[in-house]
C-alpha cells in the first residue's frame, strides 16, 4: 500500500462549491431569477498547459454552439452564452431544480506573450476546447556600435 500524504487543498474546491451551494439554497427563493441575470450560473471549466499552448476546457452541457459567443480584447478572453430553459409543463410536480438556465459569462486575463490572431475553439459533446498559443518570441538581434 503506498502513503499519500494529505493535501487539504485537493479537495478544497468540491467543498467550496458545497458550501455556495448550501447558501444559494437558504438565500434565494427558486421560483425567481437572481436580480443580475448574468449572474444566474457559472460553467466550471480547467485551464491547463500542454505543448506551449494554454487549454481552456469548459463544461457547457445543453448548450448548442449558436448561443456561444468568445471575444478578446484588450487582453481579457471573454466566454459569454446562455442556456435556454426547458419548456415549462403545469403537469410537473418539481421536486428539486439543480440545472441553471440563462446567461452566463467568464472572463479571463491572457498573457501578454498570448497569440490572439490564433485562438481556436471546438465545442464537442457539450465540452468547449480553447488553444491559446502563445507567441513565438524573436530571437534577439547582436546590435553593432558605430
Amino acid at each position: 500500500m503506498e502513503r499519500v500524504r494529505f493535501n487539504p487543498f485537493v479537495t478544497a474546491p468540491s467543498v467550496n462549491s458545497r458550501i455556495n451551494r448550501l447558501f444559494d439554497d437558504f438565500f434565494t427563493d427558486a421560483n425567481r431569477l437572481p436580480a443580475n441575470p448574468a449572474k444566474c450560473w457559472s460553467p466550471e471549466v480547467d485551464i491547463y498547459e500542454e505543448e506551449g499552448n494554454v487549454i481552456i476546457k469548459a463544461d457547457l452541457p445543453g448548450i448548442e454552439k449558436e448561443d456561444i459567443s468568445i471575444r478578446t480584447e484588450e487582453g481579457i478572453l471573454t466566454l459569454k452564452g446562455e442556456r435556454k430553459a426547458e419548456e415549462e409543463s403545469e403537469k410537473k410536480n418539481i421536486y428539486r431544480r439543480e440545472r441553471f438556465s440563462g446567461r452566463f459569462e467568464r472572463a479571463f486575463r491572457l498573457s501578454p506573450k498570448t497569440d490572439v490572431d490564433h485562438i481556436e475553439a471546438e465545442f464537442k459533446n457539450g465540452v468547449l476546447h480553447i488553444t491559446i498559443p502563445n507567441a513565438t518570441e524573436p530571437e534577439g538581434k547582436e546590435i553593432s556600435i558605430h
